[in-house]
């Protein structure tokens, strides 16, 4: 496999969406139109205690990108809960692609305290693809979602990637500003943001499905 792409970040802006509080942090690649793809998976790294938040945000977001004509699938109903965990880098993305997928979502809460570790440590492998190594470093700075920490205070933020198979560069980058107590409310809001963004940025756009509409 060739070596990954250097990614270029073109543009960050902070932004509000529509009548929202919340500043969303965006990082492009591109200016230009939105990118077709024939297959996103959803996914959610999320630790808690038995993925309940994780299946009810993969299906959310797939559900809405198969609301804007997009084939989407989630990766727990895909591969299950540990189906990819065991694989290296090279095998997942070989796995992604022989399964015709060419897009990810990817969507996670950061721990602040987490990322300031993560932030000491550069990658050998891929030195200058920062939100490729990112995104296999999210298990190591995710906030711990288990019973005996859920509802403990600290800094925390959403983030979400949709990161680009065919050409192994990042479309998106979004994080939510930071937060100090982690509620299921906050993942369907940060959810809505995200959507919104995606449209308005022109990363994403609502597909003509009317083909696939019954006679």
């Amino acid at each position: 496999m060739k070596k990954l792409k250097k990614l270029m970040i073109v543009f960050t802006a902070l932004i509000a969406v529509g009548c929202s509080s919340t500043h969303i942090l965006i990082s492009s690649s591109r200016y230009h139109s939105p990118v077709s793809h024939s297959k996103i998976m959803a996914v959610a790294v999320i630790r808690d205690d038995n993925d309940t938040l994780r299946r009810s945000i993969e299906k959310n977001i797939a559900m809405d990108l198969v609301n804007m004509g997009y084939t989407s699938v989630s990766a727990l109903e895909e591969f299950g809960a540990g189906g990819l965990s065991n694989l290296g880098q090279e095998k997942t993305y070989l796995k992604l692609c022989s399964q015709g997928i060419d897009a990810v979502i990817v969507v996670t809460i950061v721990d602040n305290n987490k990322e300031k570790q993560f932030k000491t440590h550069k990658s050998h492998k891929y030195p200058d693809n920062y939100y490729y190594d990112r995104i296999w470093n999210y298990k190591n700075i995710q906030a711990d979602l288990s019973a005996e920490n859920r509802g403990q205070y600290g800094s925390y933020f959403w983030e979400a990637i949709l990161f680009n198979l065919n050409t192994l560069e990042i479309e998106c980058s979004i994080q939510s500003r930071p937060f100090t107590s982690i509620t299921n409310q906050s993942a369907l809001s940060f959810e809505e943001d995200l959507f919104k963004i995606l449209l308005k940025e022109k990363i994403l756009k609502k597909q003509d499905v009317s083909r696939l509409k019954p006679f």
